[in-house]
């Protein structure tokens, strides 16, 4: 799903556009014991309350493509029957009706979430009637063809407030506030089937994690049965490996800046498409031959790069650089300049050192004191 696909489906989650029919409920104690389950008609609840589960809703679908949303590729073996996605597709179906179907699910979360405290899981059905739309891109609500059918699931935590003393509005005084467990933001979650090129794609999942740091892999490798794509910290470290056995000797200041040059020339270009930009290994490779990459390394590239993100794989290009800004950094130093100033930035060699130099100008200051040119020449 592209940037596009996934706001229009968060704008189902809202109260006043809510396509979400039905919801259930499992509230999982410490010991992966079920506390209570839940299962409510979804717009039979309490306005308050439907805001309150929407909320969640969006969140599990918020976050940055590559970052905190993954598109997952089911594997043909999990669309067999008894396959994972086959399991997925049977509760799609019943519209979370068949109990047994859904405490079975259930069950397979417990088994999988790696949570050590109190959660709660949402598992949420809606169905969109999907509006036609004008070559403009103007919405034509009387021109429904074809319908999305999806389920939502949510993985939030339960944790106790501090206690306190709070204000209670009905009885207009403070009261003692003890024991009282609040549900979190969702820690991860999926949505299925996944909704591309305005349609239902029964092949693909979005995945969500809200730390890129914590990325629960258990849920897409033993919930889904999906192969997870090389997180952010791990694509950005192979393509820092990569520029700099590629480059060898001539990894120096001014191809590095051109290689980051040419990477945000690349997500400009793809800026209008709706999806994340990424950099394929051909185009990896002409870029690091136009920066000095010589002949025998480029000849070890494409087994490196192979092993590193797969064969036919590819890295998204805000995951391995920062196209906003180039930071300089040493032990002791950090400099940060725009991407559009990194031109300032020049080498030069003094007394057989090579230094890097920063044009002095009336707008520089130090620790907030501005200073002037020099003077002395």
């Amino acid at each position: 799903m592209d940037k596009k696909a996934i706001a229009e489906i968060r704008k189902l989650m809202t109260l006043k556009n809510c396509r979400i029919d039905r919801i259930r409920g499992c509230y999982v104690d410490e010991n992966r014991e079920i506390v209570t389950e839940l299962h409510e008609t979804f717009l039979a609840l309490e306005e308050s309350t439907v805001e309150k589960y929407c909320e969640i809703f969006r969140q599990t679908l918020g976050g940055k493509p590559g970052k905190n949303l993954f598109n997952l590729e089911f594997p043909l073996e999990e669309e067999a029957p008894g396959g994972r996605q086959d399991m997925l597709n049977r509760l799609l179906q019943s519209g979370l009706e068949d109990k047994a179907l859904v405490r079975a699910f259930f069950d397979k979360v417990i088994e999988t979430a790696a949570f050590p405290e109190k959660y709660l899981i949402l598992l949420a059905h809606g169905v969109y009637d999907i509006p036609g739309r004008t070559s403009d891109g103007i919405d034509m609500e009387d021109a429904s063809d074809y319908v999305y059918s999806f389920i939502l699931c949510s993985l939030c935590p339960v944790i106790l407030l501090k206690e306190g003393l709070c204000y209670d509005s009905e009885t207009r005084s403070f009261l003692d506030r003890r024991n009282d467990w609040a549900v979190q933001r969702p820690d991860t979650g999926f949505l299925f089937p996944s909704f591309n090129d305005r349609g239902t794609d029964l092949h693909q999942s979005l995945f969500f994690a809200r730390r890129p740091d914590e990325l629960h892999e258990e849920i897409p490798a033993e919930l889904l049965g999906c192969p997870m794509p090389l997180p952010e910290e791990d694509q950005r470290g192979v393509f820092k490996n990569v520029v700099e056995v590629t480059l060898g000797r001539d990894c120096d200041f001014e191809n590095v800046k051109n290689v980051h040059e040419a990477i945000g020339q690349i997500v400009e270009e793809e800026k209008d498409s709706g999806e994340p930009a990424r950099i394929e290994k051909v185009q990896l490779r002409r870029i690091l031959y136009e920066n000095g990459a010589p002949q025998e390394s480029l000849e070890t590239f494409d087994q490196a790069f192979d092993e590193a993100v797969g064969e036919g794989g590819s890295l998204m290009a805000e995951n391995v650089a920062d196209i906003k800004k180039l930071e300089i950094k040493t032990p002791s130093l950090r400099i940060t300049v725009k991407a559009e100033m990194a031109d300032m930035i020049r080498t030069r060699f003094i007394d057989g050192v090579e230094y890097l130099t920063i044009p002095v100008a009336d707008d520089i200051e130090v620790n907030g004191i501005r200073i002037l040119q020099s003077r002395k020449q």
